[in-house]
């Protein structure tokens, strides 16, 4: 769990190379769509922008984030590989465009494209209170997809 914590950390933070997969991606878009820094700013916020995301979300943005683990649950019963399947995209005027080779990459795409404007969305409900939320507090029942 730690690993998978230090490698979470180390893509949000770009600290490895382009092109490892679509948590790349989706990093530049949500940077792209809200102005925010991913990993400072939705990196473990609430009870579902964390890696294991349980719990009653605590506000729309976590809500967001919610709906983008459904879509990528959904997406891995397909036997797609979510996290390293590389799809490109373009932001254009406000707008994502996603494109791939495959299927899954394309869907995958479009999750990630329906979390980052989604974030973009509900700025507003961003409370930084919920930031680095002890995972104590997400005990509540966890909303079925």
């Amino acid at each position: 769990m730690k690993l998978l914590l230090l490698w979470v950390v180390l893509i949000f933070s770009g600290s490895m190379v382009p092109g490892q997969g679509s948590l790349i991606q989706l990093t530049q878009m949500i940077k792209q769509a809200t102005g925010k820094n991913p990993v400072y700013s939705y990196l473990n916020y609430g009870c579902h922008c964390r890696p294991g995301g349980k719990g009653q979300p605590k506000d729309a943005t976590d809500w967001c984030c919610k709906i983008h683990d459904c879509c990528y649950k959904h997406l891995m019963q397909q036997r797609c590989h979510v996290l390293v399947d590389r799809y490109n995209y373009n932001f254009i005027d406000g707008d994502i465009e996603c494109y791939g080779r495959t299927q899954c990459e394309k869907e995958t795409c479009q999750c990630d494209k329906e979390l980052a404007l989604c974030l973009r969305r509900n700025l507003e409900s961003y409370q930084r209170n919920y930031r680095f939320l002890w995972k104590t507090l997400c005990q509540e029942q966890n909303p079925e997809c």
